[in-house]
């Protein structure tokens, strides 16, 4: 997301919102961990069958809220790859991004992979600003 400057909800934005755009998604997975495992910890004096009613909402809520984000920032992420590569839809017209991002979460960031780094001719890499080595061309 990074590479292609969207922010951290796939949208298309100015480089001062999209420079830290890695940071903000890994702090949002790391609040979502700590609190889906707070919950778990606080659940487990409890049977399944018996677990309080605020704890089932509250990690119902966490869940849902976190998958929501996660379908909406890969919708409008493969939306904006889309655009910038000239992808046309072809089936779902209008629809097409949500629905492949709900029912083939893998296939759109495989696709996405394939579209904004040439993997053959640049490997990938840790630690670095765009996940290819330096001096890789931000599109190919």
């Amino acid at each position: 997301m990074t590479r292609l400057h969207l922010t951290w909800l796939g949208l298309p934005g100015p480089q001062v919102a999209t420079k830290n755009t890695f940071k903000v998604v890994m702090m949002i997975l790391a609040a979502y961990v700590i609190y889906s495992t707070s919950l778990e910890l606080a659940s487990m004096p409890y049977d399944p069958e018996n677990l309080p009613p605020l704890l089932w909402a509250l990690k119902s809520l966490g869940s849902t809220a976190f998958s929501v984000y996660t379908l909406f920032s890969l919708c409008n992420t493969r939306r904006s790859v889309r655009i910038q590569y000239s992808i046309p839809e072809q089936r779902c017209h209008g629809y097409e991004d949500i629905v492949c991002s709900c029912c083939c979460t893998c296939c759109v960031l495989a696709q996405m992979a394939r579209h904004t780094g040439e993997y053959e001719t640049y490997p990938g890499t840790f630690f670095t600003k765009t996940g290819h080595p330096v001096g890789t061309p931000l599109t190919v």
